[in-house]
């Protein structure tokens, strides 16, 4: 079994601070492969966004190198997912008492995929998004957004909600709602599918086909190919005048 993943991200064309943190781990273990790819987009509408998405990135990063290694002797994805949904409460919460205490309000998204082997486990708070790429795109991840709400209890259109003013909104992310219940679900990695994670600003201004596209598994066999169609659509987007960051990774598994 062989891993590719990659990642890149942007500032874009009108920030002056990238609040977008991403997480790229592969590793070989005693029992396998495992990966981590996480993407955190910072709220750009606070004070530290870059400072809270870092900070997520940072303590899944040291729970990956330093945790997990241990941990898959015994292994067992429902405890994984427990822990998982642990750390996003506890840093939720670590986040508001250090804004409190200082006066800075911060918050991120935070999604991501951890694989060990063939199986994975995607855990997700915000409108960060997974897609499952193969012979057709599929959207992995709910949005935990104002306007989605509106469109799943059938008080908005998908096509009122691209042009309603709060689209951005969140209804909960880390380090500003009171509580969080992330979205943790399980599954087998599909053999040569690609699987992307992405902030809202790189999928804002490109369709599903668009990505599907570019990021196709027929179209990407190599790290360096990856890494170069992610580049194309951030330049793509650029070129479309989207005014936010804009991240993406991909991770691959081929048996």
């Amino acid at each position: 079994m062989e891993y590719i993943a990659a990642a890149d991200t942007d500032i874009g064309i009108s920030k002056k601070i990238n609040q977008d943190s991403i997480c790229v781990k592969s590793a070989r273990t005693s029992q396998g492969r495992a990966a981590l790819i996480m993407i955190c987009d910072g709220m750009g509408g606070l004070s530290k966004g870059e400072l809270a998405s870092a900070s997520v990135i940072r303590s899944f990063a040291q729970w990956f190198d330093n945790e997990l290694p241990y941990e898959l002797d015994c292994w067992n994805w429902e405890d994984a997912g427990k822990n998982a949904a642990n750390r996003l409460q506890k840093l939720n919460q670590q986040l508001i008492d250090y804004g409190s205490r200082t006066g800075f309000q911060m918050g991120t998204t935070a999604t991501g995929i951890l694989a060990v082997n063939s199986q994975m486990m995607t855990f997700h708070v915000g409108d960060s998004r997974i897609y499952k790429l193969s012979y057709r795109i599929k959207q992995l991840t709910e949005d935990h957004t104002f306007v989605n709400r509106e469109i799943k209890a059938g008080r908005m259109t998908p096509q009122q909600a691209m042009l309603d003013p709060r689209r951005n909104a969140l209804t909960q992310c880390i380090g500003v709602t009171g509580s969080v219940s992330p979205d943790i679900r399980f599954g087998s990695i599909e053999n040569g599918a690609n699987y992307l994670i992405c902030s809202d600003g790189f999928r804002h201004v490109i369709n599903e086909q668009e990505i599907l596209h570019v990021l196709s598994p027929e179209r990407i066999t190599t790290k360096s190919s990856m890494q170069a169609k992610i580049r194309e659509l951030i330049e793509t987007v650029k070129a479309r005048n989207e005014r936010d960051n804009i991240s993406a990774a991909m991770f691959r598994a081929e048996f």
